[in-house]
C-alpha cells in the first residue's frame, strides 16, 4: 500500500513540475504595446494554427528572429523582404485594440502584403513574450493563427 501511495504522489508532483508555457505568459504582467516595449530581438518559437478543430502550442520546424530597433526599424531573417520600418497604430474597426504595422523596404507580393504592408495583432507582449496573429490586410488565417515571440 505504500508503494502504490509513494507512486501516485509522484505522478502528482511531476504534474505539477511540468513546464507550462501559457501559465508562464499569463503570470507575466503585460506592457503597454509601444515602440519601448518592442524593442530588441524576438525569436519565433512556436505556432498554433488551427484546421478547424481544438488547437495547442507547437514547436516550429523553421524559426526566425526579428529585431526591433529604437529607431523605427526592423531587420528579419525569414527570407522574405528583411528590412523596413514598424509603428504602433490604432486597428481601423477596432479602435481599442493596437496593432504593429511593419512596411517592407522592398517590393512584396502585393496579393499577399498590400502597400507592402503586415499587420500584427498583438495577443500577448511582456518581458519575455510576443505573441501575434496576422491581422485586418495581408495573410489572415481562416481558422485562426497565432505566433509566439521569445526575446532573446
Amino acid at each position: 500500500m505504500t508503494k502504490y501511495i509513494l507512486v501516485f504522489a509522484v505522478c502528482l508532483l511531476s504534474l505539477y513540475a511540468c513546464d507550462n508555457n501559457e501559465d508562464e505568459i499569463e503570470s507575466l504582467p503585460l506592457v503597454a504595446i509601444n515602440s519601448d516595449a518592442l524593442v530588441g530581438e524576438w525569436k519565433l518559437v512556436e505556432s498554433k494554427v488551427s484546421s478547424g478543430g481544438q488547437v495547442s502550442w507547437s514547436p516550429v520546424s523553421q524559426s526566425y528572429t526579428i529585431k526591433f530597433l529604437a529607431d523605427a526599424t526592423f531587420i528579419k531573417n525569414d527570407g522574405n523582404c528583411e528590412r523596413g520600418t514598424y509603428r504602433v497604430v490604432a486597428h481601423p474597426e477596432y479602435e481599442a485594440k493596437q496593432m504593429i504595422e511593419l512596411t517592407y523596404s522592398c517590393e512584396v507580393d502585393q496579393a499577399i502584403y498590400p502597400d507592402n504592408k503586415s499587420y500584427w495583432g498583438v495577443e500577448a507582449l511582456n518581458d519575455r513574450y510576443l505573441v501575434y496573429h496576422p491581422t485586418y490586410k495581408g495573410p489572415i488565417c481562416t481558422e485562426g493563427c497565432s505566433y509566439k515571440f521569445k526575446k532573446q
